[in-house]
């Protein structure tokens, strides 16, 4: 794939071609000057907030004009409204469509204010409900883009990595580790807060969450001061559905494989009054088997030698999940809820390592392997506690939360190491060991958020986080000894320590909506300080610092067709990975060794990024360029002796540079939705202090199509695509990735029950 040579020669063509002047058909009021209009949806009995409520604009002949939806809080704003006399449609499931009639803007309007709309409940309503008004798939905002799983057949079945690999931007390689825009500093949230699992950890969590039990997915690639300035990539955010309909409601879901995938879920909730229950239980099982090769040469010697490396891994894991969440409103101003969240998963895994020696000729001139079994058993809990007081005025709020997580993981592991003949036979036993190791996690967390309307177009908001987390990883090696028949401690190869952060932020946000533009600035002031512990080396690692996040947007609406946005960040990275900082070598086989740099520090980056966006009718496209520059990039370094042993360390390369676009099209709301998204980056790494391999250039780009078909009412089809290009990285290059999968949904029983087929890599081309 090749691209012009001149940057801004690109930039201008994509404005010039995306935001060509709009015809006065389309644009009919375009120079003219355009209000807001405000509200917020209730349910009429209870007079709770309704979310994710659909809002629809429309002229006085009853043609659309804008759509959007209600937020968390059951409140909208819809931008560029020009003077004249509309209508509103207002519906949500669950409830009775309602009609808004005689909403007339002046010119002189800045804000029309519709105050509040109360929705009645009708569960009887709720099949014409949807398919007179199909959620939005794709939802492209200014802060963030959101993707509905409820509507991905390819994702039934699966697991909330799956539902990741149907995400523009976004990658899971083989290992289930998560990347966004190449970028693997990304921090995954669950319901908007962050994992206090290590990255290591973090993709098998996901692993066990099943699909069924998400509802969205929020992609944030610039967040504002208001989030945690965590992962130097953005924010992925995994919405769990954890409201109920109006009444009662319930589901039963049921999946299974010719992989040995199976997976149970189930949800109920009700409604009653002022006060809601939301449950769920989610199960899966399934089986894992991987290949493995690795070829290597050692220059060292002279002629040069090879080695060899093939393996084969099987996994077998299972887990359980439980969500609840209950709310209770106080009063008309005030809510209480109480949100909890358990996960257990067990793990075995079976591994064998067949190693060639090779000389030059390569001829075999050695042979060995490494059989490693393993059990692994997971448990995590989180709960949250959270009180939410509306004043008399709208939008000013105060929420606040106490969240708690505690997680372990532990388990035995055994190794049995052998020379083999050159035609496969064991000759000896060269090691016998046993491993147990335990990681236990803590994390307690307080958070306040304030927001309160100045004017009509202006607010502001404020904030305070206080967060503990620490974790404790040991690990005990024992060694089988020929002399006395038994297993003894290895001193050498026990970790054992325990880390420790405390973090205080505090951020102010200025919004203001004058005329077509949305101004936001912010600032977050952080005090971070951390202690890591070595038991074995008797060593302790403090480390304290104070950091500025600064955060800026500016939106213009072009008309209500179009918009431009550029937008400002800054993020940072901690290195608070046990792994990462613990120098104790640790070793997955002799020729790998691994050693941690406890004197690493955190990464900084501040981000850029324009988006262009227009609408039209049901076609969306939006085309992002941005720009991120990276000082003191944590880089993990490979060497390799004379001996042929891997030495994997880490160290702060001096900067790292990335810029790029991403260009996505969504349709929504006619039997054909979905997505097509595009993504070209170049990074640039400069590294002057660790040698050659460091300082590259390097370009990457992928592509991913996620589309679905309304066959009838009843049958849904879909069809995912994605290929990410190989790429160098630093001492090494990535591979292409291929996935293809299929799907269909045959709903049944006026939808109270659906069946769906997904066909993985059909065609054979998938690969990593």
């Amino acid at each position: 794939m090749l691209l012009p040579r001149r940057p801004a020669a690109i930039l201008a063509l994509m404005i010039v071609t995306l935001f060509s002047r709009a015809n006065a058909q389309n644009n009919p009021a375009a120079g003219t000057p355009s209000s807001s209009l405000r509200g917020r949806v209730v349910d009429s009995a209870s007079r709770l907030p309704i979310t994710r409520a659909s809002v629809e604009l429309t002229s006085a002949a009853g043609a659309p004009a804008l759509t959007t939806v209600t937020s968390a809080d059951g409140s909208f704003r819809l931008q560029g409204v020009h003077a004249g006399r509309y209508g509103m449609r207002i519906r949500a499931i669950g409830y009775r469509p309602t009609q808004v009639s005689g909403i007339v803007i002046t010119a002189g309007t800045s804000v029309f204010d519709l105050r509040t709309v109360a929705l009645a409940a009708s569960v009887v309503e709720l099949p014409p409900l949807q398919v007179t008004a199909p959620e939005q798939v794709v939802q492209l905002a200014p802060d963030r883009n959101t993707y509905v799983v409820r509507d991905m057949p390819t994702t039934r079945g699966g697991t909330v990595l799956d539902v990741l690999r149907n995400v523009p931007t976004v990658d899971v390689d083989i290992d289930n580790s998560v990347s966004l825009r190449g970028n693997a500093g990304v921090v995954v949230q669950i319901n908007g807060r962050p994992s206090p699992l290590k990255a290591s950890q973090l993709g098998n969590y996901l692993a066990q969450l099943p699909a069924e039990m998400v509802n969205k997915v929020e992609i944030v690639t610039n967040p504002s001061a208001r989030e945690s300035p965590d992962g130097v990539a953005g924010i992925i955010n995994v919405v769990l559905k954890q409201k109920p309909d109006a009444g009662a409601s319930g589901a039963i879901t049921a999946g299974g494989s010719t992989r040995g995938h199976v997976d149970l879920g189930g949800n109920a909730g009700f409604q009653h009054g002022a006060f809601t229950f939301y449950g769920s239980y989610g199960f899966f099982r399934e089986n894992r088997p991987r290949s493995e090769s690795l070829f290597r040469q050692n220059l060292y010697l002279d002629p040069i030698t090879f080695l060899d490396e093939s393996g084969t891994r099987t996994q077998s894991q299972n887990g359980h999940t439980f969500t609840t969440n209950a709310g209770y409103q106080l009063g008309e101003h005030d809510r209480l809820s109480l949100e909890n969240l358990l996960t257990t998963r067990g793990e075995r895994e079976a591994r064998t390592i067949l190693y060639r020696d090779l000389n030059a000729a390569h001829d075999p001139t050695g042979l060995s392997d490494r059989t490693t079994t393993a059990t692994n058993r997971q448990i995590e809990f989180e709960t949250t506690l959270a009180y939410d007081h509306d004043f008399v005025r709208d939008g000013h709020t105060l929420s606040s939360e106490v969240h708690i997580v505690r997680d372990q993981e532990d388990g035995p592991q055994s190794v049995l190491a052998r020379t083999l003949g050159l035609g496969g036979a064991p000759i000896t036993t060269t090691a016998r060991e046993s491993q147990t190791n335990l990681d236990h996690g803590a994390e307690n967390s307080v958070k306040l958020d304030y927001v309160r309307p100045l004017a009509e177009h202006v607010q502001i908001e404020a904030g305070y986080k206080g967060s503990l987390n620490r974790f404790h990883t040991a690990l005990g090696t024992d060694v089988f000894d020929v002399t006395t028949g038994s297993y003894l401690p290895d001193s050498s190869r026990t970790r054992d320590f325990t880390y420790d952060q405390t973090v205080h932020a505090a951020y102010g946000i200025i919004d203001a909506q004058p005329g077509k533009f949305l101004l936001q600035g912010g600032v977050r002031v952080e005090h971070a300080s951390t202690s890591f512990h070595v038991t074995a080396l008797g060593a302790t690692y403090d480390n304290g610092y104070n950091s500025l996040f600064p955060s800026a947007l500016v939106a213009y609406n072009l008309d209500e067709f179009r918009r431009v946005k550029l937008s400002y960040s800054t993020r940072i990275q901690r290195p608070d990975d046990g792994d990462v900082l613990d120098p104790t070598p640790h070793y997955a086989d002799p020729l790998n060794l691994s050693i941690g740099n406890p004197n690493l520090k955190p990464e900084y980056t501040r981000a850029f990024e324009l988006g262009l966006e227009r609408r039209r009718g049901p076609l969306t496209i939006q085309v992002t360029p941005f720009f991120r520059h990276t000082i003191d990039a944590v880089r993990s370094i490979r060497t390799i002796d004379t001996l042929g042993v891997t030495t994997r360390s880490y160290a702060n390369i001096a900067t790292s540079d990335a810029y790029g676009t991403d260009a996505t099209v969504a349709l929504n709301g006619t039997r054909l939705s979905g997505f097509a998204s595009a993504s070209a980056f170049r990074q640039v790494s400069n590294a002057p202090d660790l040698g050659t391999g460091f300082a590259i250039r390097t370009f990457g780009w992928s592509v991913r199509t996620n589309v679905s078909l309304r066959v009838s009412g009843s049958l849904d089809a879909q069809g995912l695509f994605s290929y990410q290009a190989p790429m160098t990285v630093e001492q090494g290059r990535n591979g292409s990735r291929v996935r293809f999968s299929l799907a269909a949904r045959q709903k049944l029983m006026n939808d109270r029950m659906s069946v769906t087929l997904r066909v993985i890599d059909p065609l054979n081309t998938s690969r990593e």
